[in-house]
């Protein structure tokens, strides 16, 4: 499906799905993740398809000076009422450039990557982030690690979130990772169907985009408590990658 991601994540009913990524598991990734690169306050920081915010403005609280983008028109409104001195959020599409060599750091979190099933837009999406960096800058990318999800995909669930039913059907076919979710809102009479995809993307597949765009892999880890990555149980696939200096 064409730009599926464009009218799913500007939906209420996306944000009310996954109401429980909270605040405070943004905020003690960030804080390990900050740690761990022993960035100086004040680097600038871009946080890639960034959402209505919750990373960004950890990231802002931590020191750095921080943009953050996404596609979504309403995510980008309800981010726009956290900004301040240092913290700022646009509408922008990611496979585009932002900024040339502008930033220390770059942020691509929760499964932010992967929507759109041609390789030359991921390969032009990474080679964005790239361009966008400073020589030695960072970019950290956080996926979700599909040989796992693959061996243990949960076919059909239910959830009900604030009166709303949500049934879920997952599949893989094709090397993508499809969730079908139909809504039932009674409240509201309304019912509808989305469909997320993403690919089922390895670290293979990213080494390759990183060589194409001049980017090393540094260190890989499996969780957000940056445990060791290992393809067999690891939940995520989180990259930290370096620009080669010119």
């Amino acid at each position: 499906m064409a730009d599926w991601f464009v009218s799913w994540f500007n939906t209420h009913y996306y944000h009310l799905l996954y109401s429980d990524r909270n605040y405070d598991e943004a905020e003690k990734f960030i804080a390990r993740l900050v740690r761990y690169l022993d960035f100086p306050k004040g680097s600038r920081v871009l946080d890639l398809a960034c959402g209505k915010g919750r990373h960004s403005l950890q990231l802002h609280k931590a020191g750095f000076k921080v943009t953050g983008i996404d596609l979504s028109e309403e995510s980008i409104k309800e981010a726009k009422s956290f900004e301040a001195d240092g913290l700022e959020f646009f509408e922008h599409d990611m496979r585009l450039l932002y900024w040339t060599g502008h930033f220390d750091l770059v942020v691509n979190l929760f499964t932010s990557f992967g929507y759109f099933h041609n390789a030359e837009d991921d390969q032009r999406t990474i080679s964005s982030v790239a361009d966008s960096l400073k020589p030695n800058g960072i970019f950290v990318m956080d996926f979700l690690n599909a040989v796992k999800v693959e061996e243990t995909l949960v076919s059909y669930e239910e959830k009900i979130v604030e009166g709303v039913k949500f049934e879920l059907n997952r599949s893989v076919e094709d090397g993508i990772i499809s969730k079908r979710i139909h809504i039932e809102d009674i409240d509201q009479n309304v019912e509808l169907d989305f469909e997320e995809q993403v690919d089922a993307l390895v670290l293979s597949d990213f080494l390759r985009y990183f060589e194409q765009a001049g980017l090393e892999l540094q260190s890989t880890f499996g969780n957000y408590d940056l445990a060791p990555f290992n393809p067999k149980t690891s939940d995520r696939l989180i990259m930290v990658v370096k620009k080669t200096a010119l």
